[in-house]
C-alpha cells in the first residue's frame, strides 16, 4: 500500500476523469461503464461516479468515489465496476451486470450523500432482512471499529430505487448492499487524513469480509 501522500496524490489524479466536464466524466470513453475483471467474488461499483441521467433529468455525481472504488480495487485486487461518463438516457448499473453475466457476485455499491444526518455511513439492503443479507454483520463491525456512525436502512437511503432493488427483485437474492458516505469521508481534497486514515483503510478491510 502507497504512503499517506502518494495514496492521495493517486486519488486526484484518478479523479480527474470523472471530474472532467463539470463532472460528466470523458465523453469520448467507449463505454459508459469501465470493468475491471480481477477475478474476485467481490464487485466493488461506483454507478454515480459522473452525473448520471435518473428521474428525466440529470442528476448530480458522487463526488470522489469513482476515484475511491478505483483506487481499493486496484490496491486490493477486487473487481471494479465504474460510470466514466454521462450520457442523456438512462443506463442501469443492473442491466450491465446482466449483460456481462456477473450476477453471481456480491456487490458494494458505493454512493455518496451530503445531508447533515446523525450518522456517518448508511447501508442499504432494500427488503431483506439483515440477517439474510451476506456479509453485512461484518460490514458494520469493519465500520464501528473506524468509530463511524452506521445505520442500516435509513429512510432515504435504502436502495429502493437503483441496483440494490433490481438486483434483488430480479435474482431473488441479497447480494448488492449500498454503502452511502458523507461527503467529509471521500472528500480527500478537503479532507485527505480522513480519506487516508479512515475511508481508504475501512473499504480495504470490507474486502476482507468477503474472502472468508
Amino acid at each position: 500500500m502507497f504512503g499517506i501522500y502518494e495514496m492521495i496524490d493517486i486519488l486526484k489524479k484518478y479523479d480527474i476523469a470523472y471530474a472532467s466536464d463539470f463532472s460528466r466524466g470523458m465523453e469520448d470513453c467507449a463505454n459508459v461503464f469501465e470493468f475491471k475483471d480481477r477475478k474476485s467474488k467481490l464487485i466493488f461499483s461506483a454507478p454515480h461516479a459522473t452525473r448520471t441521467f435518473v428521474n428525466n433529468k440529470e442528476k448530480l455525481a458522487d463526488l470522489y468515489t469513482g476515484a475511491i472504488v478505483q483506487y481499493v480495487g486496484e490496491v486490493c485486487d477486487v473487481s471494479s465496476i465504474i460510470r466514466t461518463k454521462y450520457v442523456d438516457y438512462r443506463v442501469s448499473i443492473f442491466d450491465y451486470v446482466k449483460e456481462h453475466k456477473l450476477c453471481d457476485h456480491y456487490f458494494v455499491d458505493v454512493h455518496g450523500f451530503d445531508k447533515d444526518i446523525g450518522y456517518d455511513v448508511c447501508l442499504g439492503i432494500y427488503k431483506c432482512n439483515a440477517e439474510q443479507c451476506p456479509y453485512l454483520s461484518d460490514i458494520v463491525e469493519v465500520i464501528e471499529k473506524y468509530g463511524l456512525r452506521v445505520i442500516v436502512n435509513y429512510p432515504q437511503y435504502t436502495g429502493k430505487g437503483g441496483f440494490t432493488k433490481e438486483f434483488q427483485e430480479c435474482m431473488g437474492k441479497p447480494n448488492v448492499i449500498q454503502v452511502e458516505l458523507k461527503r467529509y469521508l471521500r472528500d480527500f481534497y478537503k479532507n485527505p487524513d480522513v480519506v487516508s486514515k479512515i475511508t481508504v483503510p475501512m473499504m480495504m478491510e470490507i474486502t476482507n469480509c468477503y474472502k472468508k
